[in-house]
């Protein structure tokens, strides 16, 4: 593979990175840009595959009984594993690999809603999975959970059934598809899930999936405007904040990374146009 290089930024995405607070870019780097335009949206919208999910290895496989969703998305790793979406996710998992050589837990936030933070939660377990670390998808936007719209099913356990006592982790997690990509979701909203956010359940739970997986990816709230995220940070490793470049409000984003402060790790510059910043030489496919 030819080497990537950059040339000079756009005007247009320069002025948008220049107009946010210059002290968020020099205490946390920025971890990849991910792809816009037609390309990722249109196939994530148009390709839906049946995927197979089993429980963990040592328990009985189980075939996928709830039907797939005909209007739901799937994977850059499932719809167009050789695209340039595909590759900036798997720069992602490398870069954190190098940070973290023994693995650990990575919370995905955004300032608010719709910048994109769910969808990259899903493809950079799958990124990691396909590097053969052993990945375990925890979905705790409890308010709006979203995943099982990429994964087109809902296990009949939950998060919050774990979180409650009336399932254990291993009855609740399910095995994704052929790579080491494993899966606690929850197929509907809950109101109020503060408690079970700071509950010392979920804390066993981080702990037994700390101790059966390699890398724990979290989908998590957004930081603003509720405190949900903030009940996870102490148990977290390492935190990326997910920004929609030319869409997330310049305020909203200073004001997310003053509330993170320094356990912000690195920024995820989301929908970024990189035809105009990266110097590909060849058609990319």
């Amino acid at each position: 593979m030819m080497p990537l290089s950059r040339k000079v930024e756009t005007p247009h995405r320069e002025s948008f990175r220049e107009e946010l607070e210059p002290d968020i870019f020099r205490s946390t780097p920025i971890l990849v840009d991910l792809p816009t335009g037609r390309g990722v949206n249109h196939l994530l919208a148009s390709h839906t595959p049946p995927l197979q999910w089993s429980s963990i290895p040592q328990l009985p496989r189980a075939p996928l009984e709830h039907p797939a969703r005909p209007e739901t998305a799937a994977s850059v790793f499932e719809c167009d594993p050789a695209g340039l979406a595909a590759e900036q996710f798997r720069l992602m998992q490398r870069r954190l690999a190098n940070l973290r050589p023994d693995g650990g837990s990575v919370l995905l936030t955004s300032p608010g809603t719709g910048d994109g933070k769910s969808l990259n939660a899903h493809n950079l377990a799958w990124a990691l999975a396909e590097a053969n670390h052993n990945t375990l998808l925890l979905e705790l936007d409890l308010r709006r959970p979203s995943q099982a719209k990429y994964l087109r099913a809902n296990p009949d356990e939950s998060i919050v059934s774990v979180l409650n006592g009336s399932a254990t982790s291993a009855s609740a997690v399910r095995h994704v598809g052929d790579a080491p990509l494993y899966f606690i979701g929850q197929g509907y909203p809950v109101q109020n899930p503060s408690a079970l956010l700071r509950s010392d359940a979920l804390r066993e739970l981080m702990s037994w999936a700390l101790r059966n997986f390699a890398w724990v990816v979290v989908d998590a709230p957004p930081v603003l405007p509720i405190a949900d995220v903030e009940e996870l940070l102490p148990i977290i490793d390492l935190v990326l904040l997910v920004v929609r470049e030319r869409a997330t409000p310049r305020g909203v984003v200073q004001r997310a990374a003053e509330r993170l402060g320094n356990r912000l790790n690195y920024l995820i510059f989301n929908d970024v146009a990189l035809s105009s910043t990266y110097g590909y030489g060849y058609a990319y496919s």
